[in-house]
């Protein structure tokens, strides 16, 4: 029978393409994952892995075992996680991450049924990349993060997810600039003029390409710089939740593409480790983030 530390070191040297990198996943040395994979080839009788110069090609056989090595993988986190959350369901802090994607609105509205319905618990929210939001979600320091979803069967690290709602985007720039008088506005005129890219969209563009479109893009970490920015040159795709201040004040303005003739949306996910949602604060949490988007 297979060990969890076999079907691990099989997965992550799949996804990784080299026994030194899933090592470094892994947290293991080299040796310890060609172990783990040789021990669990010899219980096969098959080989998993061709080794050309420093990578492990996948064999045939390997392909086919790889979907429904990672769901057993996934369970067994899954299972561990949730172990172990029984041991302290005692909640004094909820930490929840977020990006520009998030509405503002939701955060509010979240804010005060914690505080209507646990006025003993501290609520911190934390401005974060996706990248950043998951690292904090695995070490604990972190409970829920508000994230796009990326359209992907598996989140990239050892979390669940539960879908909120979509996030509506669009293309923004100041009144006066030559894209917002265009006629006729297509995608390749904004080859001309400078995008900005807020930083929370950079990691997203395995998915997201939309979002960076021209060869001169500048990316600004803060929204609201790039908003200032904005009122002087280029153009950025925003949510429009998000630009909605700008419009009503007339400081900024919607474009209108030709090729986009229906409504570019994001979905919002609610990111978590396995087992928070057995946890009476948090479940009802993800209950009143699922709430506001049925509305």
């Amino acid at each position: 029978m297979h060990t969890f530390e076999q079907i691990s070191a099989f997965v992550a040297v799949f996804e990784q393409g080299s026994y030194n990198k899933a090592a470094l996943q892994l947290s293991k040395s080299r040796t310890t994952v060609r172990e783990h994979v040789k021990a669990y080839e010899d219980m096969l009788g098959y080989p998993l892995f061709q080794i050309v110069g420093k990578q492990a090609k996948p064999t045939e056989k390997a392909t086919q075992l790889y979907r429904r090595a990672k769901i057993v993988e996934k369970q067994n986190r899954s299972l561990y996680a949730q172990s172990t959350t029984l041991f302290d369901t005692e909640t004094h802090t909820v930490t929840i991450c977020y990006d520009v994607i998030t509405p503002i609105e939701l955060m509010m509205q979240l804010e005060q049924e914690i505080a209507k319905n646990y006025p003993e618990v501290s609520i911190h929210w934390l401005h974060r990349t996706r990248k950043e939001a998951m690292n904090l979600l695995l070490t604990d320091k972190a409970d829920i993060a508000l994230m796009p979803y990326l359209g992907q069967l598996f989140a990239e690290r050892e979390v669940t997810w539960k879908a909120i709602g979509n996030i509506e985007i669009g293309c923004f720039t100041r009144p006066t600039s030559p894209l917002a008088n265009h006629d006729d506005l297509k995608i390749e005129d904004l080859l001309l003029d400078t995008q900005y890219l807020t930083e929370n969209f950079t990691d997203l563009n395995t998915m997201l390409s939309a979002t960076k479109v021209t060869p001169k893009v500048h990316v600004v970490s803060n929204n609201d710089l790039l908003c200032e920015l904005l009122k002087h040159q280029g153009w950025a795709v925003m949510p429009k939740h998000y630009m909605k201040p700008y419009i009503e004040r007339g400081e900024l303005v919607a474009l209108s593409l030709k090729e986009l003739n229906k409504q570019m949306a994001f979905g919002l996910n609610a990111f978590y480790c396995f087992g928070k949602e057995d946890v009476p604060i948090f479940s009802k949490l993800l209950d009143w983030l699922s709430e506001y988007h049925s509305r």
